[in-house]
């Protein structure tokens, strides 16, 4: 009898202890999630193609004479702004004011020689209208003629390109910009027939600035000039810089089948040097005045969110329209007013009782 009651005291015990485990584990499943909800929001959506490539200068002049020679004077140094028609350097006149002389006085030799035969050519036609001179012998003096006018005109030929090197030995700025390099010293030849890169300063445009990037064929048809871009640069890297599409090649190149596109940034401040890497984001489609939520708060197989309904979480069916990387819009299935449960949601079931992170419950 004695063991049928402790037998019996102990089932009671384990049944109390179950009923109480039971009740502390219902107790936690009733217990409220913490969840985050907002509002869907009017907004602005925009898709872009992303590319990289290497920032240009709008314009680029290598600043060397037209014939060769001694550098005399380099007016500027690298760094400083310069204004179209300014003059930035010159060749040593020395050797050119001697060449322009034994030019002029060349052509006054012609000149003289050309008068002297021509008179002469006067006098032995009025021979031969006389009969005073044989013909063969009027001939001799108009090949004469012809050979000093040929002489003369030679060396006014001469004269002019003489003059024309003189002229050209004074370098002016082709356009207003900034002096990018020097190339070489006062003093050095300059020989520009044979090429080799040879320049004496480097002139840029640096008020605005171009990226060329190449964009495969499936893209190109959505790219058109005037579309807005994103600029992020290398060398300034926590600012954002705005630019448009100027150009785009028709013809895909042959060997990669991309198409060049050429990108134009304002650069009024010349923050953003040539030469550095940039990353650009081509914007082909934007929404405006349209209702946004967060993609975290889409559901597996993006149809469906959850909503805050009075504490409890529920599903709703959304009909999903454009998305970038962050957003996603909205075009059916949710009211304005309705709070769209946007973190907490993952693996939370239709009809669990969420509160509000911030609520005091």
């Amino acid at each position: 009898m004695k063991k049928i009651s402790i037998a019996l005291l102990l089932v009671l015990m384990l049944t109390l202890s179950f009923c109480g485990k039971k009740k502390e584990t219902a107790a936690l499943q009733q217990k409220p999630l913490l969840v985050k909800a907002e509002l869907p929001r009017k907004g602005t959506l925009a898709r872009y193609f992303k590319y990289k490539g290497t920032v240009s200068a709008w314009k680029t002049a290598n600043i060397i004479p037209d014939a060769s020679g001694r550098i005399g004077r380099i007016l500027k140094k690298q760094g400083d702004k310069v204004g179209q028609g300014e003059l930035l350097a010159t060749l040593d006149m020395t050797a050119l004011e001697l060449q322009q002389k034994q030019a002029r006085a060349a052509v006054a030799v012609a000149q003289t020689a050309y008068q002297n035969a021509k008179l002469n050519a006067e006098r032995m036609k009025k021979m031969l209208d006389n009969k005073a001179i044989s013909s063969l012998q009027y001939e001799n003096t108009q090949l004469a003629l012809d050979a000093a006018d040929t002489q003369l005109k030679s060396a006014r030929a001469t004269l002019d390109l003489v003059d024309y090197t003189a002229r050209n030995a004074y370098m002016k700025a082709p356009f207003a910009g900034i002096i990018a390099a020097k190339n070489m010293e006062e003093g050095d030849m300059i020989n520009p027939m044979m090429g080799m890169g040879q320049s004496i300063l480097t002139l840029m445009d640096l008020s605005q600035v171009k990226v060329a990037v190449d964009a495969p064929a499936e893209e190109i048809e959505k790219i058109a000039i005037g579309q807005k871009c994103r600029v992020r640069i290398s060398s300034r890297p926590d600012e954002t810089f705005s630019g448009e599409v100027y150009s785009k090649n028709l013809a895909a190149d042959p060997l990669t089948k991309t198409f060049r596109v050429e990108v134009r940034i304002a650069n009024p401040d010349m923050k953003i040097k040539a030469g550095v890497y940039a990353d650009i984001d081509i914007e082909y489609l934007r929404r405006e005045n349209i209702f946004l939520l967060p993609l975290t708060a889409l559901l597996a197989g993006d149809r469906e969110v959850l909503v805050n309904e009075s504490g409890v979480a529920r599903k709703r069916a959304v009909t999903v329209g454009e998305r970038n990387g962050t957003r996603f819009e909205v075009t059916a299935g949710l009211q304005p007013d309705e709070l769209v449960i946007v973190e907490g949601n993952y693996d939370l079931k239709d009809g669990t009782a969420v509160v509000m992170a911030g609520d005091k419950k």
